[in-house]
């Protein structure tokens, strides 16, 4: 009985001391007066924060709080206090303690806005290049509204872009155009030009394709490939084209559908365009032409190039249509289909 007394008031030393032990951790050093900022005093509290940090991490925040909150405010050592907070951060995030993350991350925005801004500008980076997008986005919309970044606009546009959150997307490519310009912001000023175009609005659709086409006018942007510039400026010249038959100018219109067709030779619209247009014109074996190439191409408008085709060719022909397979096979053979 007495060994258990002996040992139970041993054990009750024991809880004293490491109690008193665990005090003295969050207690900082004092300095004598007027040397609070003094390098020697600053590496004994790093000595004193180091050992907090050696702590179970259920207990270091609590204990690195309370030490920070008794420092004098000449501390060299509160300098260092937000390095030493995000540090147990990130082994909250390691652990999958997001509750307390992010509870802590509050915590560090309130005496230190810059290392917060930097913790979350890097957890953005992180989560961007990962591809984990909505997490990119709820990042980058807290960080660009407390400081607005083109390259920040850019990296939420690519990112709206890639959930296809199309007004969000219409929103931060328009910014990073207006920042970078078509040069800098070639894949944003394409986007922009083929959501418009795709939405009807041929205005702001020809304004991004003429923005991109003057910023490489001899060839196309670093990294796209041939058959992705050639593409594009087939799609563009069709597009004036088109705008231009819909305003009655036809001989605007043939020269932008045939500038299209240099770059997008099995373009049935084009062909559809460029005989109706020709047509208008009086220019009619050209329209013939234009109207056999698009119905042999048996793509979603040869079926109209094959009524105007039928249409002009019964009208030189006494209302026959003899020699028009011959017409069509050398439309064939001009293609190379």
């Amino acid at each position: 009985m007495s060994f258990s007394i002996r040992q139970l008031l041993a054990r009750t030393v024991l809880l004293v001391i490491l109690a008193h032990v665990s005090l003295l951790a969050q207690e900082p050093s004092k300095a004598p007066e007027g040397a609070e900022a003094s390098d020697y005093i600053f590496r004994i509290h790093y000595e004193e924060v180091q050992k907090i940090m050696s702590t179970p991490l259920s207990e270091r925040e609590a204990q690195l709080e309370t030490y920070r909150g008794k420092l004098h405010p000449d501390s060299k050592i509160l300098a260092q206090m937000p390095a030493f907070f995000s540090q147990i951060l990130q082994e909250y995030q390691k652990t999958g303690q997001t509750p307390k993350a992010n509870a802590l991350l509050n915590k560090i925005k309130k005496f230190s806005p810059e290392t917060a801004a930097a913790f979350e500008g890097q957890a953005f980076q992180k989560a961007f290049q990962d591809k984990n997008y909505a997490k990119a986005i709820a990042l980058g919309e807290a960080l660009y509204a407390n400081k607005p970044d083109t390259q920040l606009a850019s990296m939420l546009a690519q990112s709206y872009i890639s959930i296809r959150n199309e007004p969000k997307a219409l929103e931060y490519s328009t910014k990073t155009v207006q920042a970078l310009g078509a040069n800098k912001g070639v894949y944003f000023a394409a986007w922009l030009a083929s959501y418009h175009r795709g939405k009807g609005d041929a205005q702001n659709a020809l304004k991004y394709y003429d923005q991109i086409l003057q910023a490489f006018p001899s060839q196309g942007p670093l990294g796209w490939t041939a058959e992705g510039w050639s593409e594009l400026k087939g799609t563009a010249h069709a597009l004036k084209g088109v705008t231009a038959y819909s305003t009655q100018a036809y001989q605007v219109a043939i020269g932008s559908f045939e500038e299209s067709l240099q770059y997008q030779p099995l373009n049935d619209a084009a062909y559809l365009f460029l005989g109706l247009s020709q047509w208008k014109e009086q220019k009619l074996d050209l329209a013939i032409d234009a109207f056999a190439k698009g119905t042999v191409l048996n793509k979603p408008n040869s079926s109209k190039s094959r009524q105007y085709l039928e249409q002009l060719f019964k009208a030189r022909n006494q209302d026959s249509l003899d020699g028009l397979d011959a017409l069509l096979d050398a439309a064939r053979q001009a293609l190379g289909i």
